[in-house]
């Protein structure tokens, strides 16, 4: 069974990046955005979480294709288009579940991201997860016993999954998910605008030496300083789009734009306790069927409400 180190220095690298990325998310937090504009760099940043995400995974897809798979989904998806929405709804449960989450993490959560984002692709993977489990659980408890800091407990989730390997296939995009989950939960989201898996993408060469440099060196400072940088480049980036506010799609403005009927449901919503269905949006307005999901659809398009249950039995809530 795999066993990974938990060893690493706070080297004046480790510690530089950090600080840097600590002064780029204080910018952020602290620049005032439109609500509008937020909204529509919110839905690009995670447009670009997923097309780098498939890129690192080498399946051809361009952003003008994903763009318009994302923003109108087809009643029916090829396996290649349900590997990119399965995608989404992993970064949409982080958001939803973890954000700021005082909640205890249990290696059934990595689980989770597999079933979310993997499973539907490659199948179930319970036997190797079984076996890997106590694994997994091992530096789970290091980490929440521990005062790391956020970018680090990350970081070192990251590279114990991906060297781990609790599932026969997709471990290290699992990997990468349980990262943003973690960074989620202390509170470093960064207004949804860190888009590590473009930092992943942009030189392989340099991440596969950074998870090799684990073996080689017996411990977790190389990778770990080449994570906290990524984070500090990938912040940087965002900043700087934030003060340019300038987008990276051509949608039409209308599809950012939402009609009396859909600000009523967001109303209706403001309630955290609250949720609604499809038969409660046509009661509440007199519509259709078609009507009343457009709408929903529309707004979980957006990111505005998350999507629970399946068939009959779905319900939304605000985001």
């Amino acid at each position: 069974m795999a066993k990974v180190t938990l060893s690493y220095n706070f080297s004046d690298n480790l510690k530089k990046f950090i600080e840097v990325s600590e002064a780029l998310r204080q910018k952020i937090l602290l620049t005032p955005i439109p609500p509008k504009v937020e909204l529509r760099m919110r839905w690009e940043a995670t447009l670009q979480k997923i097309f780098w995400a498939v890129s690192l995974a080498e399946n051809p897809v361009s952003k003008s294709e994903m763009i318009k798979l994302l923003a109108y989904p087809p009643k029916k998806l090829t396996e290649f288009e349900k590997d990119i929405i399965n995608y989404k709804k992993a970064l949409d449960f982080i958001k939803e579940e973890w954000l700021a989450s005082p909640k205890i993490i249990v290696p059934e959560r990595i689980l989770d991201l597999y079933n979310l984002a993997c499973k539907p692709v490659f199948g179930p993977s319970a036997a190797s997860f079984r076996a890997k489990r106590n694994n997994l659980k091992h530096f789970l408890d290091y980490l929440q016993m521990g005062k790391e800091h956020p970018i680090v407990q990350a970081g070192i989730s990251q590279i114990q999954i991906i060297k781990i390997s609790p599932f026969d296939n997709g471990s290290t995009r699992v990997a990468r998910l349980f990262s943003h989950l973690s960074l989620y939960k202390h509170g470093f989201d960064c207004r949804g605008l860190l888009v590590l898996e473009e930092y992943y993408r942009t030189d392989l060469i340099a991440l596969k030496e950074a998870i090799k440099s684990v073996d080689i060196d017996k411990n977790l400072t190389f990778w770990l300083e080449y994570f906290a940088k990524g984070i500090a480049v990938q912040l940087q980036k965002a900043l700087e789009e934030i003060s340019s506010q300038k987008f990276k799609t051509d949608l039409p403005s209308s599809f950012w734009k939402l009609n009396d009927r859909q600000k009523q449901i967001l109303e209706h919503l403001e309630n955290p306790e609250q949720k609604i269905t499809n038969k409660e949006v046509q009661k509440m307005f007199n519509l259709s069927q078609i009507t009343a999901s457009r709408y929903l659809s529309k707004l979980t398009s957006l990111g505005l409400v998350f999507p629970h249950g399946k068939g009959r039995s779905i319900f939304y809530i605000k985001a």
